[in-house]
């Protein structure tokens, strides 16, 4: 299209798709379930008499359902169209969530929910309204991901707030169905917004489009497909190592609870800059060099929170931190569409997701184990910069690739 043109059709649909992918975020899995579980912690430890490590393996359960479904999440997708099966696993993560609300103290079977909140709720995350739109943008692909990144900031700063304000009044489990309800509303507006280019998997004859078969192409991106895997895992393993630590660590650092709670708060302001920012970086630089850039502004928040005992210095040191987080979101599409291409795009695209939530597991658990057996953070501080510098590299190793330019 060329400058001074009115937008046509297919630019007003781009702009809807981002929108709805926005919307779907904000109201998924990562938001309604992932940013509200330390808010439900308090009120169900109290109810059903739980240890903290009891309540947290709701997280840990979910986020293992998400790393194991996730390859195959992203292979419906190429198969039956990501519309569907974002859409039926919103219906089923809704359920489930609003199942939370009859739960009683029954371990296993809370267990077993939080699984399948975790297995369905994936689809409703990045990995599926992200995978949209790589068929609709290549040249301004960064900033459109970056610009739908943001609506699941937003949803990862409201939901929390809100939760806690239906829990003081009304109790979790109005709060959980609440939540079940968003997530519902959310998944089908964004359904009927989103306009999926191209066609299913399943629709394409393999002969007429040469696509390879997916064995054929993992055997062929195989080497590509590792290394990003493992630089997503070692940088979500850094980044979200001090999630439900970090306002614990900057109380033993001398802040107040209002203060400490106020500077971890500061992660989220960093995820939005952080998101928006990148996206529209990738789009004019190198993407390993955006992610050395973003990350370095983590190895730098990580190093300040282990020096500095001010709430300035801390709230500065939670943004930077937030920054990473934010970036990595935003690179993990971008460089998948890039490096590995849009045939097969979801299959390959969940193999390397995974790597995301297996750190959100590992880094958090190895954390709390370290501070439980030693009574302080003084090597995870250490261990997360040196994490994110081997993710770079990594990423650094994936060399050039052909710049994105017909939309």
């Amino acid at each position: 299209m060329s400058g001074g043109a009115k937008p046509d059709g297919r630019t007003t649909a781009r702009f809807v798709n981002v929108c709805g992918a926005a919307l779907g975020m904000a109201a998924g899995f990562s938001a309604v379930f992932i940013s509200t579980n330390g808010v439900f912690g308090p009120a169900i430890r109290h109810e059903f008499h739980w240890g903290r490590a009891q309540a947290s393996q709701s997280y840990a359960a979910s986020m293992l359902g998400s790393a194991l479904i996730s390859p195959l999440i992203g292979m419906w997708m190429d198969r039956f169209g990501v519309k569907r099966v974002v859409l039926i696993s919103a219906l089923v993560f809704a359920a489930a969530l609003a199942c939370l609300s009859l739960q009683d103290a029954n371990e296993l079977r809370w267990l077993a929910l939080s699984l399948l909140i975790g297995v369905s709720g994936v689809g409703t995350s990045a990995l599926g309204y992200l995978s949209i739109l790589p068929k609709s943008f290549d040249r301004r692909l960064g900033l459109a991901t970056g610009v739908a990144m943001v609506g699941l900031g937003v949803g990862t700063i409201g939901l929390p707030v809100l939760s806690a304000k239906i829990i003081a009044t009304s109790g979790w489990r109005v709060a959980y169905q609440l939540l079940a309800a968003i997530a519902l509303t959310g998944a089908l507006t964004a359904h009927f917004m989103l306009r999926e280019s191209g066609t299913p998997r399943s629709k394409l004859e393999p002969e007429a489009t040469h696509v390879p078969s997916g064995n054929t192409l993992l055997r062929q991106k195989a080497g590509t497909t590792i290394v990003m895997f493992f630089g997503v895992l070692l940088a979500s393993c850094a980044v979200l190592s001090l999630g439900p630590h970090l306002p614990a660590l900057l109380m033993d650092r001398g802040l107040t609870a209002s203060d400490a709670a106020k500077s971890a708060s500061l992660i989220g302001l960093g995820v939005l800059l952080g998101r928006l920012s990148c996206g529209v970086a990738v789009d004019h630089i190198h993407a390993p060099f955006v992610a050395c850039a973003y990350f370095a502004f983590g190895v730098a928040g990580f190093v300040f929170l282990g020096q500095l005992n001010s709430y300035g210095g801390a709230s500065l040191a939670s943004m930077f931190v937030g920054l990473a987080i934010g970036a990595e979101g935003d690179l993990l599409a971008y460089m998948v569409r890039v490096y590995l291409g849009t045939h097969r795009f979801g299959l390959l695209y969940g193999l390397v997701f995974a790597g995301y939530p297996l750190g959100a597991i590992i880094g958090p658990v190895m954390t709390g184990r370290y501070f439980d057996t030693y009574q302080n953070y003084v090597l995870p501080l250490w261990i997360a910069p040196a994490l994110l510098i081997v993710a770079s590299l990594l990423f650094l190793s994936l060399g050039r690739y052909a710049k994105p330019g017909l939309h």
